[in-house]
């Protein structure tokens, strides 16, 4: 399979989320098309934000699983705004907005791997990424 690309993975978005559809219409009716992958990244994270609160466990799972498909098919591009954008800005919400710890198990292993190496980096330890380790 080829690398996804910029363009690629926001079309791959739409037809894999219909619901995502208002986010990415309101995004655009708001900001534009030009501004990049990593602020395009917005929309996915508000519409995931609003899919953990709904409590969705069957369309996060979709949501994770297709951010560990774009982790490990992506180009350079899709992936740092994946990491840096859309992981990070959900990690930030923690534990104010939504609790990691309820959808950390839809995470895969890359997805995972991030957020421990992120966790390490900033010196904090976010609630359910930790679990199995021994202090």
């Amino acid at each position: 399979m080829e690398e996804i690309t910029e363009k690629k993975c926001i079309e791959l978005t739409k037809k894999r989320f219909p619901k995502f559809l208002p986010y990415w219409s309101s995004y655009i009716r708001d900001f534009g098309p030009d501004l990049g992958i990593t602020i395009q990244m917005i929309p996915l994270e508000e519409y995931t934000v609003d899919t953990i609160k709904a409590h969705s466990e069957r369309e996060i799972k979709e949501i994770f699983d297709f951010v560990e498909f774009l982790l490990t098919k992506g180009n350079q591009s899709v992936q740092t705004a994946i990491t840096t954008s859309y992981l990070e800005s959900l990690m930030i919400l923690d534990p104010d907005e939504i609790k990691f710890r309820w959808f950390v198990k839809f995470l895969g292993p890359h997805t995972l791997e991030y957020c421990r190496a992120w966790d390490k980096f900033t010196g904090v330890r976010t609630d359910g990424l930790w679990d199995e380790e021994v202090i």
